[in-house]
This record gives structure tokens, C-alpha cells and sequence, in this order.
């Protein structure tokens, strides 16, 4: 089951990296109105819910017990089956319900859903019965067993057995089947991304034609002028007019082609690694707390200090993080952090700094850029 719950990560992982951001890569999928919305998303969730519960069986052997334990099987199968349905025509890979119907490992456990579950008395389009069937005393949890009237038996009598390992077995090559084929459309949509991102580092160095890859970029690389503080198009390109001004300015122009390289190549390399990576389970972060000190807490503190073994260690890391904090940015609150920097270090450039952030406080180049500045001179690359 692990490998089919590595293929459902691979298809989201690209959907949200490769497709959602970037409409190049839309255009060789079915992106359509519905695609703008969350159900995507949903769907796979479902996904793994009900995944999950092919992994379930009943502990006791009581009848209402083995029938609901074999309605839920049935219906999860039928349900994931039209998940792939969905999924085929949302990534254009020119299959559909037509050729499902051909794959056995689909028609058969479908039949027995629509046969017992979804339609226990079947009528034709005209109204003429069809079949009618009811489950049977002899069902186990292994095994799902009903008794069926049909018209092509003239309605005598049948009972129809079907292992429950039979069952999963159809329905795990049934998925991994046509996942397999829908990775394989997804792998020429990240084919078209990974070259369209070597198209835009092979600009990076052009510093001659700034605009035109602020304006390549916002074709083709988006999210990274949407990440982060005056990397939009309109800052960015007010600090590249600035740079020579101020070295505060030049120093936001630096990070900045630094920072998109290094972005540009990480996603190359992921286009790479996507298809290849094993499956993990991945654990919630813990959450650590940046302290304005650094300090070191034993039994005796006071004996650590006098003994000088452990001292205060300047960070201003947490104070720089409450500035540029755009839910702080006034004045109280500026002059309550700028004085923890201050207290801390009596560099004229940071001061200088500090007074020119206050007087544009609500002018994010002009804030930003010097706080950065003071982020660089006090060694805390923010």
C-alpha cells in the first residue's frame, strides 16, 4: 500500500509545485474553473482517508458487522475508481471511462458495487427489471456473498461469492495502473517547468536587462516576487534604479540575484528529484522560540556567572523580526524594539539606519531596506 500512497504525494506534490503557480504548466492539463478551486485538493484528501479503511476489517462476525464492513469496501473502491476517472480527464491524458470499462481489475469489482450496493434492484432505461439481488446468511468477513435473480438466468436462483482479498487485489493493480499513467503525463508537464526555470537562470547574470527579467519572471517564476519583502516588481525594480545610491539599497539588489539563483536551482533540482524520492511520513516541526539573550540555565546561575563560564549573548535577531514585522510597524512598538538594538551595540551606521526607518516607517523600500542593512552590519542576514 506504501507505493500507492507515494504515487498520490508524487500527483499532489506536483500539482501544488509544478501546476497551481504557473500557468505554462496549466496549459497542458485540463486547468479549467473548476480546477481554480479547492476540490483538487479535497479529492485527494478523500484519497487518503479512504485508503486508509482498505486497510480495516471487522473484528466480530456478526452479520450487521460483516455487511457494513462490506458496503464501505465496496463503496470506497467505487468511489477511488471515480477519483482516477477525474484525475485522467483534470491531466489531459486522453483516457477516460471508456477505457476503464476495458480494465478488468475496474469492471469487475464495479459490477459487484453497482450489483449489490448501488443498485440491488436493477430496472432497465425503460423500466423492465433487470436483476435483483440481497445479501447472504453465509457472508463473512472474508468473503462477500449475495443471492442474485437475473433476467439472463430467467431469474433463477444464484449465489455469487467474491473473495475480499480478490477484491483489494484488482483494486491495488487497478491504481497503480493508471496512476502510473497519470505520472507519466505529469512527468512531461514537469519536463516543460524544468526548462522554462533553466530559460529564466540563464537570465539571472544579465544585469544589463534587469526589467526584462523582472518581467520574465513574472511570467514564469511568480512565486518567488510574491515571497518575499521587496521582491515584488514594482519594489525590486525601485531598488535596482537605487542601488548605487546607498549601499542599503545594493545590499537588497545583491540578496536579491543571490536569493533567485539559489531558488531557481532548488526548483530545478526538485523537478528532478520529484519522481524519485522515497515515500516519507512526515512529523509536524517543533516550534522553537528565539530569545532576545542566548543564555545557558544551570542549578546555580549566579555561581555559573561569577565562575564566568556562561554569558549573555547578544542576538538581535528577535528584535529585527518585531521591526520588519508588518502587523508592529509603529511607533510604540518601533521604539520599543530599536531600543533593544541600541542598547546592545553603539554602531553609528546602525543608529543612522534606525533614524531613517522611523522617518519611513510606512514606506516598505525605504523601511525594509535599512533594516536589512542593520541585519547585515549586525550579522543577522534577515
Amino acid at each position: 500500500m506504501d507505493i500507492i500512497y507515494k504515487k498520490l504525494k508524487t500527483i499532489r506534490d506536483v500539482w501544488n509545485f509544478n501546476i497551481w503557480d504557473y500557468p505554462y504548466c496549466q496549459s497542458e492539463i485540463n486547468f479549467n474553473e473548476d480546477a481554480k478551486t479547492n476540490y483538487f485538493g479535497d479529492m485527494m484528501e478523500y484519497f487518503y482517508d479512504t485508503l486508509d479503511m482498505l486497510k480495516i476489517s471487522v473484528d466480530r462476525s456478526g452479520l450487521p458487522e460483516v455487511f457494513s464492513y462490506h458496503i464501505s469496501l465496496l463503496q470506497v473502491v467505487y468511489v477511488q475508481q471515480d477519483f482516477i476517472e477525474d484525475m485522467l480527464r483534470l491531466f489531459s491524458t486522453n483516457f477516460n471511462k471508456g477505457d476503464l470499462k476495458k480494465d478488468e481489475n475496474y469492471a469487475i469489482n464495479r459490477d459487484i458495487r453497482n450489483e449489490l450496493v448501488g443498485h440491488p434492484i436493477r430496472r432497465d432505461k425503460i423500466g423492465k427489471l433487470v436483476s435483483s439481488t440481497l445479501f447472504s446468511y453465509q457472508a463473512h468477513q472474508g468473503k462477500i456473498e449475495y443471492l442474485r435473480y437475473h433476467n439472463d438466468n430467467d431469474f433463477k436462483f444464484e449465489l455469487v461469492e467474491h473473495n475480499i482479498s480478490d477484491v483489494l487485489s484488482r483494486h491495488k493493480l487497478f491504481l497503480n495502473e493508471w496512476l502510473d499513467i497519470i505520472i507519466e503525463k505529469l512527468r512531461l508537464v514537469v519536463s516543460k517547468h524544468k526548462s522554462e526555470l533553466n530559460k529564466v537562470l540563464e537570465k539571472v547574470s544579465d544585469i544589463s536587462r534587469f526589467e526584462s527579467l523582472i518581467k520574465l519572471l513574472e511570467q514564469k517564476f511568480q512565486p518567488f516576487l510574491n515571497g518575499t519583502y521587496l521582491y515584488d516588481s514594482k519594489s525590486i525594480l525601485k531598488i535596482f534604479n537605487k542601488r548605487e545610491d546607498h549601499q542599503r539599497y545594493n545590499n537588497v539588489y545583491e540578496k536579491f540575484l543571490e536569493d533567485l539563483n539559489l531558488h531557481l536551482v532548488d526548483a530545478i533540482k526538485y523537478c528532478d528529484d520529484i519522481f524519485t524520492r522515497r515515500f516519507i511520513v512526515y512529523e509536524p516541526l517543533s516550534v522553537i522560540e528565539t530569545s532576545f539573550f542566548i543564555d545557558v540555565v544551570g542549578d546555580n546561575v549566579d555561581e555559573l556567572h561569577s565562575l564566568n563560564i556562561i554569558k549573555p549573548v547578544k542576538n538581535f535577531n528577535y528584535a529585527l523580526q518585531k521591526l520588519i514585522d508588518p502587523h508592529r510597524r509603529n511607533y510604540s512598538d518601533f521604539d520599543f524594539f530599536s531600543r533593544l538594538i541600541t542598547s546592545q551595540t553603539n554602531d553609528v551606521n546602525v543608529e543612522a539606519e534606525l533614524k531613517r526607518m522611523r522617518e519611513n516607517i510606512f514606506d516598505d523600500v525605504e523601511y525594509i531596506s535599512s533594516c536589512r542593512l542593520i541585519g547585515k552590519i549586525l550579522k543577522n542576514d534577515l
